[in-house]
């Protein structure tokens, strides 16, 4: 409280505020009212342009950023859900494969089968083998089906002279799902 009386009584020391006093003295009552109106005013457009009216405008900005962020965190988080149920409903090695012919010569080799012809056929692939034993085509369907995701829609198989070897004339797989 001393130092706001000091600090005033020096300001009221100072000749300009002295001769502002007097000026002030000099005018009569009415234009002392409009003067201190007009100064109000003045404060409150100062106030409302220099500081509530910019405070506003980046209040707004925030806002409107906060939204595009939000929204660019659901798209996010959309993409991941829909990232992530892709990547389980798929095994691994069947999403390290590729094409439909692809991942027959894998597993074809996996089961260590010559495949003698792939032909399209609709939505799937055609099969012949010339020559292998019965339980590793067995095991080369089952891997098709559990390991690749494929189903088999036609199977033909013919018995050979040598014992435990067939011929797959016609084996039609197709991508399941």
């Amino acid at each position: 409280m001393k130092q706001l009386k000091h600090w005033q009584q020096q300001l009221q020391s100072q000749p300009v505020v002295q001769q502002a006093q007097q000026r002030w003295q000099q005018f009569n009552q009415r234009e002392q009212r409009l003067l201190s109106a007009l100064a109000a005013v003045l404060l409150l457009a100062l106030l409302y342009f220099v500081i509530w009216q910019p405070s506003q405008q980046l209040r707004t900005e925030a806002n409107q950023r906060l939204q595009a962020q939000q929204q660019q965190l659901n798209w996010v988080q959309q993409s991941l859900a829909r990232y992530q149920a892709l990547k389980s409903s798929q095994d691994d090695t069947a999403s390290a494969g590729g094409s439909l012919s692809q991942r027959l010569n894998q597993a074809a080799q996996a089961q260590d089968i010559n495949l003698a012809r792939l032909q399209p056929q609709g939505q799937g692939m055609l099969v012949s083998i010339d020559e292998a034993g019965f339980n590793q085509v067995l095991n080369f369907i089952a891997q098709l089906e559990n390991q690749y995701q494929m189903s088999i829609t036609t199977l033909d198989i013919a018995r050979l002279e040598a014992p435990g070897q067939v011929r797959v004339r016609q084996l039609l797989v197709v991508e399941q799902g």
